[in-house]
């Protein structure tokens, strides 16, 4: 079943991601002096100055790309990644692109790199998968326009996520109040106090789970920190 993986990818400790990774870019400059800097150079240093900012080494008589993935500051580094790929579309190198992607997707997995790519090789925070099927199943409840300003604020939540450094207190406040806003739709009250809580959803929610107390619980902790926020607003 696992004939021919590496042994790295089958035995070693990959339970914590890891920020930064030499091996990492060392794999980005083998890929770069492979199937870019020949074609693409030119332009694609060009961008990282123009769009990054970033100083790139001058190698004897040109700036050298794989030079700047072993020696930049990690956020020159993941920039660059979506320059680069930006830069390969822009020039009508589509396949190219599509590549350079490919692999930079598979080198972050396989260095266990706490970060993934999205359609537009954009680099974000790595979520486990059931973080991420909670948060598509949760969208997929809020699609009807009723429901528009909840999305709102939930979606909000997750740009604080996203965003470097990552705001936990901004994406804490906006997913109350998506909470808020759809408990006012539920029922008629102004905000989401606790009074509310403990009198209407939390009887409502806990008769749902009436034969599974392990849910009980864990639901009776959630509401309790409802009603510490809602104090605390």
């Amino acid at each position: 079943m696992n004939e021919g993986m590496r042994f790295s990818l089958l035995y070693l400790d990959r339970s914590e991601p890891l920020k930064d990774s030499k091996r990492f870019r060392n794999r980005l400059a083998a890929y770069y002096w492979e199937s870019l800097d020949k074609y693409h150079e030119k332009r694609i240093t060009h961008s990282i100055q123009l769009e990054i900012g970033a100083e790139l080494p001058f190698i004897v008589a040109s700036y050298s790309v794989p030079e700047f993935f072993k020696k930049n500051e990690l956020r020159d580094l993941l920039d660059s990644i979506t320059v680069i790929y930006k830069t390969l579309v822009s020039s009508n190198l589509q396949e190219s692109a599509d590549k350079w992607k490919g692999f930079v997707s598979r080198a972050l997995s396989e260095e266990n790199l706490g970060y993934q790519l999205d359609e537009k090789c954009g680099v974000h925070y790595f979520v486990d998968e059931e973080f991420e099927r909670n948060r598509f199943s949760t969208l997929i409840a809020l699609d009807n326009p009723r429901y528009s300003a909840v999305r709102t604020a939930y979606d909000m939540a997750y740009q604080y996520l996203d965003a470097q450094p990552m705001d936990a207190k901004g994406a804490v406040r906006s997913i109350f109040e998506s909470i808020e806003i759809l408990v006012k739709q539920m029922v008629d009250t102004i905000n989401l106090n606790k009074w509310v809580v403990e009198n209407t959803l939390k009887e409502k929610c806990l008769a749902c789970y009436a034969s599974d107390d392990t849910a009980k619980k864990v639901m009776t902790k959630m509401f309790d920190g409802f009603e510490k926020k809602s104090r605390a607003k």
